[in-house]
């Protein structure tokens, strides 16, 4: 099978790291590789922002703990928004799976490509990790809370810029067991010939 096919297919959501840290030089490909993703316009308005120092790690956790305790759910409040709330409730609250190493995508606001941008340069670096075989998991909690003045100081703090939206974050890190097998694919694929 082509190599890249392969390396497409059998990539998985690693959601349980070890703690040893991934080697400088992977992360540096990783990053290069989301640099190369395509962008509207190629005008590459995006910012890679890697964390690997343990204590912004918890700082960044406990952000979001903090932010998601504010958000206000009702009726119409998404389930998964509600479970989140509920387990920033608790104290041992783990919301990047204890990755070794932590991607925050942004991008400017004011691009109308943004999200897409954003999207197609996690894929990538998603596919460098796993080519070197380091786990990753795109993770959404940061992207919902972008805007809540809790996240916007931490964005300060990482030296994200003030015009800038998280539109994604990845977790990385050493699987700590092995990738499960693929589930079913849904029947998606129309071809008119």
């Amino acid at each position: 099978m082509n190599p890249v096919m392969e390396n497409i297919l059998t990539r998985r959501s690693i959601r349980s790291y070890e703690e040893r840290q991934i080697p400088a030089e992977s992360l540096d490909q990783i990053l290069l590789a989301g640099t190369y993703a395509p962008s509207g316009r190629s005008l590459q308005t995006w910012k890679f922002t890697a964390v690997q120092n343990p204590q912004v790690l918890a700082r960044i956790n406990a952000a979001l703990r903090e932010a998601l305790r504010t958000v206000a759910a009702g009726p119409g409040t998404h389930p998964y928004v509600v479970r989140l709330k509920a387990k920033a409730e608790r104290e041992d609250s783990e919301f990047l799976f204890h990755a070794p190493t932590y991607v925050i995508v942004s991008n400017d606001r004011e691009n109308v490509n943004a999200l897409a941008d954003s999207a197609v340069a996690m894929e990538n670096m998603m596919l460098a990790a796993h080519s070197l075989g380091i786990g990753s998991c795109w993770l959404n909690h940061l992207p919902g809370l972008t805007r809540h003045p809790v996240i916007r100081g931490l964005m300060a703090e990482l030296d994200i810029p003030d015009h800038h939206d998280i539109f994604a974050t990845l977790a990385l890190g050493w699987p700590k067991n092995s990738s499960p097998a693929a589930g079913p694919r849904k029947d998606v694929i129309h071809i008119i010939r």
